[in-house]
């Protein structure tokens, strides 16, 4: 762990710093967990760092950071930083300060139907976007604290649409486990900061989501059997094949 410093704080330098130590050994990366919402203009508590990666480029990830002296924790699963997640844990994470953590999150884990995570597309997905994009929005009081500035335009992140799909994926993954509640909440932050702007529109949606969505949005109890009708359907086709609990 290194000594804490100005360039130890989160902020957009830090990350844009760990996009760069991914991308000089080709990792492709985007942005996730909390420091993505507020990006989105969701206010939340930043207190850490997180990149979804594909799962074969774990290894490589972990290698540059180390020797960008951010070694992997010894304890990982068993460290205090994790206590308290109501997601489940990442794959690995390093600490960057006494207060301040980086988590590498497996595509298979989180973002898995998501084409655009890979190296041949990754720089021009249109489902990826650059965390200063002009269409995010910007410094709000009581929001996050939107996007970044343009010095940071390598830093990427999902776009909303798919980052919506991504957590009803989730939820339907973990319907009825810890959890759940997590991924639910996600969603309502989206309705409650996100949802009629200019960077997120529900009828964008692919059209097997659109009716729990709307549902959700509503307050309709329907929105239960939607959800349960759609896991039927992704369970069938087998593209959720896992249940975690």
């Amino acid at each position: 762990m290194t000594d804490a410093s100005d360039d130890d704080k989160l902020c957009g330098k830090l990350v844009m710093k760990f996009c760069q130590i991914l991308g000089s050994v080709g990792v492709p990366n985007v942005l996730w967990g909390n420091y993505l919402l507020t990006i989105y203009g969701v206010p939340t508590i930043t207190d850490d760092v997180a990149f979804v990666i594909p799962d074969d480029k774990i290894e490589k990830a972990s290698y540059a950071l180390e020797h960008s002296g951010f070694p992997p924790c010894a304890k990982q699963l068993n460290c205090p930083h994790l206590r308290g997640f109501k997601a489940r844990p990442p794959s690995e994470h390093v600490h960057v300060s006494d207060e301040l953590a980086l988590s590498l999150y497996r595509k298979s884990d989180t973002l898995w139907e998501f084409e655009g995570l890979d190296d041949c597309r990754f720089e021009k997905s249109l489902d990826i976007l650059s965390a200063s994009d002009v269409r995010l929005p910007s410094a709000i009081p009581g929001r996050g604290q939107g996007r970044l500035s343009p010095e940071y335009s390598l830093v990427r992140i999902p776009s909303t649409t798919r980052f919506c799909e991504a957590l009803i994926l989730l939820l339907c993954r973990d319907y009825n486990t810890i959890y759940e509640t997590y991924w639910m909440a996600l969603l309502t932050y989206i309705l409650e900061y996100m949802d009629e702007t200019d960077i997120f529109d529900g009828n964008n949606l692919a059209d097997e989501y659109k009716g729990f969505f709307f549902a959700l949005k509503k307050g309709d109890s329907s929105m239960f059997l939607l959800l349960e009708q759609l896991r039927c359907t992704l369970f069938s086709s087998d593209r959720l094949t896992i249940e975690y609990t």
